[in-house]
């Protein structure tokens, strides 16, 4: 291969990881914790692609060492997201959980202050590509933070990948393709960048090349195209942790539209219900001026939790036991985007009239399924 060629080849590979967080961005998959782990862990990733293209070619030695620093950097942060999104997506978000970021926040300052102590070109010519000078202790402690992190999601990710694939045996393939694309991008960065760090091996740092593989396995992975999707999967296998006792659909102006009551649950006045949390929204929309587009997600009352979630016209609230999941919230969210396209015209220009509504019945009926064992 022309050595001129190889400067180039991070290339390709920030384009499909760039590409991919534009694809899930399109795909409105930004709004729960799990998502936006995700996708900062793709984001990440290709920076670091990208900031490897710059390091092979950039002209002078300032200008490499930036790169080289945004590199490290990058690729630290890939880990950090990575292993949030594995634990998230096996557990639920919980707020301990950024105190991850402060061993990340270390690292990143010894990057930046004391890991490269110079750099020389690759083929002693004074000429790019170079190739970085480190402290040995430094790059030791990141090696070991990468490491650590990168075992830490991938342990997390396989307890979901064994769960998931215990019930839904058709998904396996790709619960595998999903896990291996990101254990690869984080292994073998790391494994590369210690290699050449460590022995002093003067090639180029391949595997920014090669990301472009795992990018392009991550894509097939997540694919809605597919009759059963991942996600559904993992709701289905999360929802033991929950029990549906009602639905509501109301306009955001506060009119009931529909709503479900489990079998077992007593009735109530369910529009006294919308009512009144329609009056609960307003008060803290009064109450908080700051918040401004801004509305509440979830009430705890005893056992019982609200779980609401909107979009332009209207708003689902379910009434549960346990825990609320990001895979729920998700569910609830493209459920609601269904329902406001099929009947855009009509909720456009509400009358309040909620027989003019189409596929309530069957949209809040999705939500009450048989909870997963084991």
């Amino acid at each position: 291969m022309s050595p001129d060629l190889q400067l180039w080849l991070p290339l390709p590979s920030a384009i499909v990881w760039f590409t991919l967080v534009v694809y899930q961005v399109y795909r409105d998959r930004f709004r729960t914790w799990t998502e936006v782990f995700f996708l900062a862990a793709a984001f990440f990733a290709g920076a670091y692609a990208l900031s490897d293209l710059f390091f092979f070619n950039v002209a002078t030695e300032s200008q490499a060492r930036t790169a080289l620093l945004a590199s490290f950097s990058s690729l630290s942060l890939t880990t950090l997201f990575f292993m949030l999104f594995g634990i998230v997506f096996y557990t639920r978000m919980r707020n301990l959980l950024f105190l991850l970021i402060l061993p990340t926040l270390a690292i990143l300052g010894l990057i930046w202050t004391t890991l490269v102590e110079g750099l020389h070109s690759l083929y002693g010519n004074n000429e790019p590509p170079y190739k970085g000078d480190y402290n040995s202790v430094v790059f030791a402690a990141w090696f070991v933070y990468t490491l650590t992190y990168a075992l830490v999601g991938a342990w997390a990710f396989y307890r979901t990948y064994r769960e998931v694939a215990r019930q839904h045996t058709k998904l396996t393939r790709r619960m595998r393709g999903l896990m291996v694309a990101f254990v690869l991008t984080i292994a073998l960065g790391s494994a590369t960048n210690a290699v050449t760090g460590f022995l002093e091996i003067k090639i180029v740092s391949p595997f920014s090349s090669l990301l472009v593989i795992p990018g392009l396995l991550t894509f097939v992975t997540l694919s809605p195209r597919a009759q059963e999707r991942l996600s559904v999967a993992v709701r289905r296998w999360k929802s033991r942790r929950y029990d549906i006792k009602m639905a509501f659909l109301t306009f955001l102006d506060g009119t009931l539209i529909a709503s479900k009551v489990a079998p077992d649950q007593p009735m109530i006045d369910q529009d006294l219900f919308s009512g009144t949390l329609d009056v609960i929204q307003n008060f803290m929309r009064t109450s908080f001026p700051t918040q401004r587009g801004k509305w509440l997600k979830a009430i705890t009352h005893g056992d019982f939790t609200l779980v609401m979630e909107r979009a332009k016209y209207a708003q689902i609230t379910l009434v549960l036991q346990g825990e609320e999941t990001d895979q729920l919230r998700r569910q609830m969210r493209d459920a609601l985007l269904q329902f406001e396209a099929e009947n855009r015209a009509v909720l456009a220009d509400w009358k309040g009239m909620p027989a003019d509504a189409y596929g309530t019945e069957e949209m809040l009926s999705s939500f009450f399924v048989r909870r997963a064992s084991g």
